[in-house]
């Protein structure tokens, strides 16, 4: 799923040494649909929305003079080009994030949900971290704990939505057969051992002929992974066999950069991956087309990103948990997209009575971005 709620929260923690101002502000903003938008909410969304454009600056562009910054150019799309000023950009995902937010709680509670008690603790004890972790940050831009409260709250309806939705029980229900076809093809399930491409006591890194020779090993004993696990009945035999070939090539491969190997160094993790999340994980070359094209209870061995390699297999997910247990984590892939869609479009079709007076009482030009 999109994360456009977490985003916010993650968006403010990034500049943790902001220094603390006081912002006199009205305590709404007034409404979109039933939903009630309160001055923290809103001054919430739109310090997002200014780190999503400080995301799009130019490397002269200097985003730390706020006032200076709004003024400017940036390129909203690297396609086709499309400039907007940034003033207006942040104007417009500001209002975008407040009808999401409506969206959230107006289908939330037309489907009849209700957070429960262990929820509410859950939302309020998080918001606390966050304060006490990033509270100037929160404080310098008008935010207080009441807000992050509220957000973590919608953050949870938000997660909600997707088993209400389309759930077992859902408004439009998804069934075993189509999360099950979902996790076979576009899902991945891995065993592995990562491979640091550095040294681990002086943090010298491979140089390309060194990363080349630690490759090829690893290739090497992927092979040999390949051909033990051949005959392999179950995944417990497979996962075996990864690590039997890891426990013998490790020590050769680890030679290479004079690091320390023990036989920790040989446990085989598993993790299951989107096809999204692949992408943003095998940054390197081809490795995850390499990933993409293995069957399962085949091994391969890539670098799949700037510091380390991995020797891997492909496992039949449903082999390591029962569907019932990824349901959740299919749907968010599976529908998480389509649920966001569908949210700011039913966001952006209720009724707006937000005020122009008060919201000019809490300008971008007073966010403090340092």
């Amino acid at each position: 799923m999109k994360t456009k709620l977490l985003a916010l929260v993650c968006a403010l923690a990034l500049a943790a040494g902001l220094v603390g101002c006081t912002l006199s502000t009205p305590d709404t903003v007034g409404k979109i649909g039933d939903y009630e938008v309160s001055s923290g909410t809103y001054l919430l969304a739109q310090y997002s929305a200014y780190q999503q454009a400080c995301q799009l600056a130019d490397t002269d562009q200097d985003t730390s003079d706020v006032k200076a910054f709004l003024k400017a150019t940036i390129t909203t799309d690297a396609d086709t080009g499309e400039t907007a000023v940034v003033r207006d950009f942040v104007a417009d995902k500001t209002r975008e994030t407040l009808e999401f937010y409506a969206a959230v709680e107006s289908r939330f509670d037309a489907l009849g949900g209700k957070l429960t008690e262990e929820q509410l603790a859950s939302a309020d004890s998080y918001a606390q971290q966050l304060m006490d972790q990033y509270g100037d940050t929160y404080t310098a831009n008008g935010i207080g704990l009441d807000t992050l409260k509220s957000f973590q709250r919608t953050q949870l309806k938000h997660t909600a939505l997707l088993e209400m939705i389309y759930g077992a029980e859902g408004e439009t229900p998804v069934s075993d057969s189509q999360l099950t076809e979902h996790l076979v093809n576009d899902m991945y399930e891995l065993a592995y051992v990562s491979i640091p491409l550095y040294n681990t006591s002086t943090y010298a890194f491979a140089d390309e002929d060194q990363s080349a020779q630690m490759l090829k090993l690893a290739q090497s004993a992927a092979q040999s992974c390949n051909a033990a696990a051949k005959d392999a009945q179950d995944v417990s035999a497979q996962v075996s066999a990864l690590y039997d070939a890891a426990a013998a090539s490790l020590p050769e491969i680890y030679a290479v950069l004079d690091n320390d190997y023990t036989s920790d160094s040989a446990n085989v993790q598993t993790e299951l991956l989107t096809d999204s999340t692949l992408d943003s994980a095998f940054t390197q070359g081809d490795s995850a087309d390499t990933v993409r094209s293995l069957a399962c209870g085949e091994a391969a061995a890539t670098q799949y990103n700037n510091v380390a390699m991995m020797l891997l297999m492909r496992i039949d997910p449903l082999a390591v948990s029962p569907l019932e247990d990824l349901r959740s984590q299919i749907l968010s892939d599976l529908k998480g997209d389509e649920l966001d869609e569908s949210l700011t479009q039913y966001g952006s079709q209720l009724d707006s009575s937000l005020s122009d007076s008060a919201m000019k009482k809490l300008p971008a030009t007073r966010i403090v971005n340092r």
